[in-house]
């Protein structure tokens, strides 16, 4: 099609994108394949060369053809050497280590229990002798008054056992192993005090330990303006993008209203700060060489900014892709915002393939995508009558616009979608506004203590506005739809569908709409097939939650979970461990009784005592409490959980009671957990260890 060619770098973009997915989903090594790039380059060149003006016009799609290919095979190419188990130097690779050289490469993050720190190494000792490594590790410290010290660039040499980061081990429960490979982390450790020297500071990256510094340095001038708590909290997520003081509380109510994007750094801060700058520019635009100017002086702010904010990553990407639109906006070709943010894009991949994978490259890309599509066709739909009106129509088809374009991913990866989004943003990006007004004001005033104090108190009511307004909308009813889930081929349609009635909607193409009414089709199938199997589910699932027991049983879209009573007590817990189960089963009101009731009677399930039947599944929960006494015959039960460290001998069960499978759950002490499983290997013991082996399910 002709119109492809006004957009050479979305054209160039496909291919080396395909390229990238296939070698995450298909990760090999091919030696000759820098061969065949190469040739495939040559071939390229001779095509061009030697048969430049006479190949015929039928025969034209020769050169893009090798060109696809080309770009294809980069892309597979660049994303292995970006894959760390194809880097021979990688930390992976190095075992029998006595110590480990690295260095810290993001800061010190605060736990309840530890502070948690990425580095970057260097390399260790291995028998005596200093080998060089590299690759990112996730390091856990023991609390203790010299972590607090470290910054950015310092070097340690740790010594400390090295792991695996291990993978889910409850069904439906976020892959934190994926999440963490896809960022170049595969190993993580524990670091007890006293462990590890600090040997040399100050290396790294000197623009990004500048950036962090003068956070740092921000973020004690908000405080000495007595910015403090939820303020503190809110003002340094939205001015310099450190949100490790923001609560749960703070973070659900956001999230619940739909406006958790204010609280994150990204396109919507560096837009704001774009779109003032140009404003206040403008007078730069009445000769060429002017206009020039203010094109360095907007790159110049922007990569200022995302320097303040310690190069965080989602800054960099809003960075970069405002960069390609400053650039390509001073050309004066409207339609090449397309080019730009493709062009913006391909250069993130090049530098990590593995950017595609972030969730917030997503949605930045899809929000931009949506208000810059549809913006101008839904705004024609109402025309303000005056300026007032004008603005807050504005804001609501910005709003719009982006929501249509990322609620799809949104459900995916969140599983909710704020109702009230039109209202949150009406009165938050405003509010957002004016505290990146106000909150910049404060950091450029602070050695003027009084002008700053001043400023400084009308951002403090700015931000109690916001947190009021954030708040009372999450709390009005129906404002959030929650449990809500799609599978990713699901993703991939309900996308499909979205592009082809927008496209419908714009072209007025009858091919659209039926290639959008043939999409829509497949989605109900899809959407009823999976409601079929989740009517007729029946299971039974031993968690893997440390040191609880939790046990659900399944059957339709009904669940009750069986769990101790300080488990139950903990949200936080259950949210992480159990509650994507039930968002992926279909459950929306989960039942809950205490492990320790001796009755419990639901049409699914029945508990006397320590015995359960689950339709023809015979269960005996064995705990620390469970008496037996020794009978003629042997109890008969098909599962026997053993659970709170009963004292127990695997030759005196196997005495008392007759069954086919021995769950040891995750409540149990890890000397017990070996004693039995010893046990049960020499007895021939069919048994499953769900703080190794991972949640038990059984499907009736």
């Amino acid at each position: 099609m002709q119109i492809w060619h006004q957009f050479p770098f979305v054209r160039i973009l496909v291919p080396f994108l395909t390229g990238i997915l296939i070698a995450m989903n298909i990760p090999i090594e091919i030696a000759m394949l820098p061969l065949i790039s190469g040739i495939l380059v040559l071939l390229y060149l001779m095509v061009t060369l030697f048969f430049a003006g006479k190949i015929i016009y039928r025969f034209r799609w020769v050169q893009g053809f090798f060109i696809n290919c080309i770009l294809l095979t980069l892309g597979y190419q660049l994303t292995l050497e970006n894959t760390p188990m194809f880097n021979p130097h990688n930390i992976i690779h190095q075992d029998s280590l006595s110590a480990v050289l690295v260095q810290v490469a993001e800061p010190v993050i605060e736990k309840e229990k530890s502070y948690k720190i990425i580095v970057n190494a260097l390399g260790g000792e291995k028998e005596n002798r200093f080998v060089k490594a590299d690759g990112k590790l996730m390091l856990y410290f023991e609390k203790d008054g010299k972590v607090k010290d470290l910054h950015y660039g310092d070097r340690l040499m740790i010594n400390a056992t090295l792991q695996a980061v291990k993978p889910p081990t409850n069904p439906g429960e976020f892959n934190y192993k994926r999440y963490l490979a896809n960022r170049g982390i595969y190993m993580q450790a524990f670091v007890r005090s006293g462990y590890w020297t600090r040997i040399d500071q100050n290396k790294g990256n000197v623009f990004k330990r500048t950036g962090i510094k003068l956070r740092e340095q921000f973020l004690r001038i908000l405080r000495k303006n007595d910015m403090t708590g939820k303020e503190y909290a809110v003002a340094s997520a939205i001015l310099l993008g450190y949100d490790e003081h923001l609560d749960a509380d703070q973070k659900r109510q956001f999230s619940g209203a739909g406006a958790m994007h204010i609280l994150c750094v990204s396109g919507l801060h560096v837009g704001i700060v774009y779109v003032i700058l140009n404003s206040l520019l403008g007078f730069l635009n009445r000769k060429k060489i002017w206009r020039f100017v203010k094109v360095i002086l907007l790159l110049l702010s922007i990569w200022f900014y995302a320097l303040i904010t310690g190069f965080s990553p989602s800054v960099m990407r809003a960075a970069t892709m405002f960069s390609f639109i400053i650039i390509g906006s001073s050309l004066h070709r409207k339609s090449n915002i397309y080019n730009s943010l493709a062009a913006s894009a391909f250069l993130l991949m090049v530098i990590d393939p593995y950017i595609i994978t972030a969730v917030g490259f997503q949605l930045s890309y899809m929000a931009v995508l949506g208000i810059v599509t549809l913006f101008r066709p839904v705004y024609n739909l109402y025309i303000p009558g005056n300026w007032l009106m004008d603005q807050i129509w504005s804001l609501t088809v910005v709003s719009l616009t982006a929501t249509i374009a990322t609620f799809p991913l949104s459900i995916f990866y969140f599983h909710q979608f704020p109702n009230l989004f039109l209202l949150t943003n009406l009165i938050a990006i405003p509010a957002s506004m004016l505290i990146l007004y106000s909150g910049m004001l404060v950091l450029i005033t602070s050695f003027i203590p009084a002008v700053s104090g001043i400023i400084a108190q009308f951002l403090i009511w700015i931000i109690r506005f916001l947190n009021f307004s954030v708040g009372w909308i999450d709390s009005l009813p129906m404002a959030v739809s929650k449990n809500l889930y799609i599978t990713f081929p699901e993703l991939i349609l309900f996308i499909g569908f979205i592009v082809c009635l927008v496209i419908f909607w714009i072209v007025r193409k009858k091919t659209f709409a039926i290639s959008g009414l043939a999409i829509l089709f497949a989605m109900m199938i899809v959407f009823t097939t999976r409601k079929y199997h989740q009517l007729n589910q029946e299971n039974i699932i031993v968690f893997n939650v440390r040191n609880h027991t939790a046990i659900g049983f399944l059957s339709g879209r009904n669940e009750l979970l069986l769990a101790d009573s300080s488990l139950l007590a903990d949200d936080r817990k259950v949210n992480f461990h159990i509650q994507s189960q039930w968002i992926e089963a279909g459950i929306s009101n989960p039942g809950f009784h205490d492990l320790h009731e001796d009755c419990v009677r639901v049409p699914w399930i029945i508990k006397k005592g320590d015995f359960m039947q689950f339709k023809n599944l015979k269960i005996l929960l064995f705990d620390s409490e469970t008496i037996i006494y020794p009978v003629r015959d042997k109890i008969q039960t098909d599962v026997v959980i053993l659970s709170e460290n009963p004292d127990i001998y695997m030759d005196d069960l196997t005495e008392l009671i007759q069954f086919k499978t021995l769950i040891i759950d995750s409540s149990n002490a890890p000397w017990n957990v070996k004693r039995w499983t010893e046990a049960c290997l020499k007895l021939g013991i069919k048994y499953h260890d769900v703080s190794t082996m991972g949640a038990w399910m059984a499907i009736k």
